[in-house]
Protein backbone atom coordinates (compact mmCIF):
# COMPACT_ATOMS: atom_id res chain seq x y z
CA UNK A 1 0.00 0.00 0.00
CA UNK A 2 1.07 3.61 -0.47
CA UNK A 3 2.73 4.98 2.63
CA UNK A 4 1.03 7.73 4.61
CA UNK A 5 2.68 11.06 5.44
CA UNK A 6 2.82 12.33 8.99
CA UNK A 7 1.31 15.85 8.89
CA UNK A 8 3.69 17.21 11.53
CA UNK A 9 7.11 15.81 10.62
CA UNK A 10 6.51 14.98 6.95
CA UNK A 11 7.91 11.48 7.55
CA UNK A 12 6.44 8.45 5.80
CA UNK A 13 4.74 5.61 7.67
CA UNK A 14 1.99 3.03 7.38
CA UNK A 15 3.53 0.42 5.09
CA UNK A 16 1.80 -2.95 5.06
CA UNK A 17 3.51 -5.78 6.93
CA UNK A 18 6.09 -7.36 4.65
CA UNK A 19 5.62 -4.78 1.90
CA UNK A 20 8.39 -4.59 -0.67
CA UNK A 21 10.50 -1.48 -1.23
CA UNK A 22 9.54 0.11 2.09
CA UNK A 23 13.24 0.67 2.71
CA UNK A 24 13.32 3.53 0.20
CA UNK A 25 10.84 5.51 2.24
CA UNK A 26 12.51 4.55 5.50
CA UNK A 27 15.90 5.67 4.17
CA UNK A 28 14.37 9.04 3.29
CA UNK A 29 12.93 9.24 6.81
CA UNK A 30 16.30 8.59 8.41
CA UNK A 31 18.08 11.10 6.17
CA UNK A 32 15.52 13.77 7.06
CA UNK A 33 15.75 13.01 10.77
CA UNK A 34 19.55 13.24 10.60
CA UNK A 35 19.45 16.52 8.67
CA UNK A 36 16.98 18.19 11.04
CA UNK A 37 18.39 16.91 14.32
CA UNK A 38 19.97 19.71 16.38
CA UNK A 39 20.19 22.06 13.43
CA UNK A 40 23.54 23.82 13.42
CA UNK A 41 24.58 25.17 10.04
CA UNK A 42 27.90 26.44 8.74
CA UNK A 43 26.36 29.65 7.47
CA UNK A 44 23.49 31.37 5.69
CA UNK A 45 24.55 31.32 2.01
CA UNK A 46 23.25 31.61 -1.56
CA UNK A 47 25.42 28.72 -2.77
CA UNK A 48 27.70 26.22 -1.02
CA UNK A 49 31.46 26.58 -0.63
CA UNK A 50 31.90 23.25 1.18
CA UNK A 51 30.42 20.00 -0.13
CA UNK A 52 31.61 17.53 2.48
CA UNK A 53 28.94 15.03 3.53
CA UNK A 54 27.23 16.19 6.69
CA UNK A 55 27.55 19.88 5.79
CA UNK A 56 24.44 21.96 6.40
CA UNK A 57 23.50 25.47 5.28
CA UNK A 58 20.49 27.73 5.35
CA UNK A 59 19.81 28.94 1.81
CA UNK A 60 19.34 32.70 1.40
CA UNK A 61 18.58 33.69 -2.22
CA UNK A 62 19.64 30.44 -3.79
CA UNK A 63 21.89 30.18 -6.82
CA UNK A 64 23.86 27.42 -8.51
CA UNK A 65 23.30 24.17 -6.61
CA UNK A 66 20.89 26.02 -4.32
CA UNK A 67 18.80 27.71 -7.00
CA UNK A 68 15.09 27.75 -6.15
CA UNK A 69 15.66 26.61 -2.54
CA UNK A 70 15.31 29.95 -0.73
CA UNK A 71 15.04 29.76 3.09
CA UNK A 72 15.38 25.97 3.09
CA UNK A 73 17.76 23.81 5.07
CA UNK A 74 20.35 22.28 2.74
CA UNK A 75 22.11 19.11 3.87
CA UNK A 76 24.85 17.21 2.05
CA UNK A 77 24.11 13.47 2.16
CA UNK A 78 25.79 10.73 0.10
CA UNK A 79 27.36 13.25 -2.27
CA UNK A 80 24.15 15.14 -3.04
CA UNK A 81 22.22 18.08 -1.61
CA UNK A 82 18.82 17.49 -0.05
CA UNK A 83 16.53 20.37 0.96
CA UNK A 84 13.90 20.70 3.66
CA UNK A 85 11.45 23.44 4.54
CA UNK A 86 11.70 24.08 8.25
CA UNK A 87 8.55 24.42 10.36
CA UNK A 88 7.50 27.78 11.77
CA UNK A 89 9.31 28.56 15.01
CA UNK A 90 12.24 26.25 14.29
CA UNK A 91 15.52 27.43 15.82
CA UNK A 92 18.79 27.21 13.91
CA UNK A 93 22.30 27.74 15.27
CA UNK A 94 24.66 29.52 12.88
CA UNK A 95 28.28 28.53 13.46
CA UNK A 96 29.52 31.52 11.46
CA UNK A 97 27.94 34.13 13.76
CA UNK A 98 27.67 31.96 16.90
CA UNK A 99 24.03 32.96 17.19
CA UNK A 100 20.59 31.35 17.18
CA UNK A 101 18.00 32.28 14.58
CA UNK A 102 14.28 31.50 14.49
CA UNK A 103 12.38 30.72 11.29
CA UNK A 104 9.16 32.71 11.41
CA UNK A 105 6.97 34.14 8.67
CA UNK A 106 9.21 32.88 5.91
CA UNK A 107 12.36 34.54 7.28
CA UNK A 108 15.06 34.03 9.90
CA UNK A 109 15.45 36.50 12.74
CA UNK A 110 18.04 36.68 15.49
CA UNK A 111 16.46 34.86 18.43
CA UNK A 112 18.20 36.87 21.18
CA UNK A 113 20.03 40.04 20.25
CA UNK A 114 22.68 40.67 22.91
CA UNK A 115 24.50 43.33 20.93
CA UNK A 116 23.11 46.11 23.12
CA UNK A 117 24.27 44.43 26.33
CA UNK A 118 27.48 45.48 28.02
CA UNK A 119 30.58 43.51 27.07
CA UNK A 120 34.25 44.04 27.78
CA UNK A 121 34.68 45.58 24.33
CA UNK A 122 31.67 47.91 24.49
CA UNK A 123 32.42 48.93 28.06
CA UNK A 124 35.49 50.89 26.97
CA UNK A 125 33.39 53.25 24.87
CA UNK A 126 30.43 53.49 27.23
CA UNK A 127 31.80 53.27 30.75
CA UNK A 128 35.56 52.82 30.48
CA UNK A 129 35.59 49.45 32.26
CA UNK A 130 33.17 46.79 33.44
CA UNK A 131 34.05 47.72 37.04
CA UNK A 132 33.15 51.33 36.37
CA UNK A 133 29.84 50.20 34.89
CA UNK A 134 29.01 48.53 38.21
CA UNK A 135 30.08 51.48 40.34
CA UNK A 136 27.45 52.85 42.72
CA UNK A 137 27.20 56.28 44.31
CA UNK A 138 25.56 56.73 47.71
CA UNK A 139 24.85 60.44 48.23
CA UNK A 140 23.96 61.55 51.75
CA UNK A 141 22.85 64.92 53.10
CA UNK A 142 24.69 65.75 56.33
CA UNK A 143 22.84 69.03 56.94
CA UNK A 144 20.03 71.19 55.61
CA UNK A 145 20.60 73.84 52.94
CA UNK A 146 20.24 77.01 54.98
CA UNK A 147 21.84 76.41 58.39
CA UNK A 148 25.52 77.22 58.86
CA UNK A 149 27.61 74.13 59.56
CA UNK A 150 29.07 73.59 63.01
CA UNK A 151 31.51 71.05 64.33
CA UNK A 152 30.25 67.90 65.98
CA UNK A 153 30.06 64.12 65.82
CA UNK A 154 27.35 61.99 64.23
CA UNK A 155 25.83 64.80 62.20
CA UNK A 156 23.98 61.99 60.44
CA UNK A 157 23.78 58.29 61.18
CA UNK A 158 22.69 55.62 58.70
CA UNK A 159 23.20 51.93 58.06
CA UNK A 160 24.69 50.40 54.94
CA UNK A 161 21.96 48.78 52.79
CA UNK A 162 24.41 46.07 51.63
CA UNK A 163 28.08 45.15 51.84
CA UNK A 164 30.11 47.72 49.94
CA UNK A 165 33.71 48.05 48.75
CA UNK A 166 34.62 51.70 49.00
CA UNK A 167 36.88 53.14 46.29
CA UNK A 168 36.43 56.88 46.75
CA UNK A 169 34.70 59.50 48.92
CA UNK A 170 33.64 63.08 48.26
CA UNK A 171 32.18 66.00 50.15
CA UNK A 172 30.36 69.01 48.72
CA UNK A 173 28.63 72.20 49.87
CA UNK A 174 25.73 74.21 48.54
CA UNK A 175 27.36 77.35 49.95
CA UNK A 176 31.15 77.63 50.28
CA UNK A 177 32.81 79.22 53.27
CA UNK A 178 34.87 82.32 52.54
CA UNK A 179 37.71 82.03 55.02
CA UNK A 180 39.02 80.54 58.23
CA UNK A 181 40.08 77.00 59.04
CA UNK A 182 39.67 74.45 56.26
CA UNK A 183 36.35 72.58 56.50
CA UNK A 184 37.18 69.01 57.55
CA UNK A 185 34.85 65.99 57.53
CA UNK A 186 35.30 62.45 58.84
CA UNK A 187 33.42 59.23 58.04
CA UNK A 188 33.13 56.49 60.67
CA UNK A 189 32.26 52.81 60.47
CA UNK A 190 30.83 51.67 63.81
CA UNK A 191 32.56 54.57 65.54
CA UNK A 192 35.97 54.15 63.89
CA UNK A 193 37.21 56.47 61.16
CA UNK A 194 37.62 54.93 57.72
CA UNK A 195 39.89 57.79 56.60
CA UNK A 196 43.57 58.12 57.43
CA UNK A 197 43.50 61.51 55.70
CA UNK A 198 40.13 63.20 56.17
CA UNK A 199 37.91 64.94 53.65
CA UNK A 200 38.54 68.66 53.26
CA UNK A 201 36.95 71.45 51.24
CA UNK A 202 39.17 74.44 50.64
CA UNK A 203 37.88 77.95 51.29
CA UNK A 204 35.73 79.44 48.48
CA UNK A 205 35.34 75.92 47.03
CA UNK A 206 32.22 73.77 47.08
CA UNK A 207 33.76 70.35 46.54
CA UNK A 208 36.48 68.16 48.00
CA UNK A 209 37.51 67.09 44.50
CA UNK A 210 39.50 70.33 44.18
CA UNK A 211 41.03 70.20 47.67
CA UNK A 212 44.76 70.70 48.05
CA UNK A 213 44.87 67.52 50.16
CA UNK A 214 43.01 64.46 48.88
CA UNK A 215 41.35 62.05 51.31
CA UNK A 216 42.90 58.65 51.95
CA UNK A 217 40.67 55.65 52.72
CA UNK A 218 42.03 53.30 55.38
CA UNK A 219 39.03 50.94 55.56
CA UNK A 220 37.45 50.06 52.21
CA UNK A 221 35.21 47.20 53.40
CA UNK A 222 31.84 48.37 54.69
CA UNK A 223 29.74 45.47 55.95
CA UNK A 224 26.04 45.03 55.30
CA UNK A 225 24.09 46.98 57.95
CA UNK A 226 27.24 48.68 59.26
CA UNK A 227 26.49 51.90 61.16
CA UNK A 228 28.02 54.87 59.37
CA UNK A 229 28.31 58.31 60.98
CA UNK A 230 29.50 61.63 59.59
CA UNK A 231 31.50 64.05 61.77
CA UNK A 232 32.37 67.66 61.05
CA UNK A 233 35.77 68.08 62.70
CA UNK A 234 36.51 71.65 61.68
CA UNK A 235 34.77 74.66 60.14
CA UNK A 236 35.97 78.11 59.12
CA UNK A 237 34.12 81.43 59.23
CA UNK A 238 30.70 79.86 59.79
CA UNK A 239 29.28 80.51 56.32
CA UNK A 240 29.43 76.96 54.88
CA UNK A 241 26.05 75.32 54.34
CA UNK A 242 24.50 72.29 52.67
CA UNK A 243 26.98 69.47 53.31
CA UNK A 244 26.65 66.26 51.29
CA UNK A 245 28.81 63.15 51.43
CA UNK A 246 29.23 60.72 48.52
CA UNK A 247 30.41 57.14 48.97
CA UNK A 248 31.66 55.61 45.72
CA UNK A 249 32.30 51.91 45.19
CA UNK A 250 30.81 48.56 44.27
CA UNK A 251 28.62 46.02 46.01
CA UNK A 252 30.79 43.45 47.72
Amino acid sequence: MTALTDPISGLSYGWALGEDNWNTGMDANLVKIGAMLHINVLDFVASPSITTNGTRYIVTTGSGAFAGQNNKLAARVAGAWVFYTLPEGCVVYDEDTNAHYQFEGGAYSLLVDLSAYLTASTAASTYGTITQAKTEYLVLAASDETTALTTGTSKITFRMPYAFTLTSVRASLSTAQASGSILTVDINDSGTSILSTKLTIDNTEKTSTTAATAPVISDTALADDAEITIDIDQVGDGTAMGLKITLIGTRA
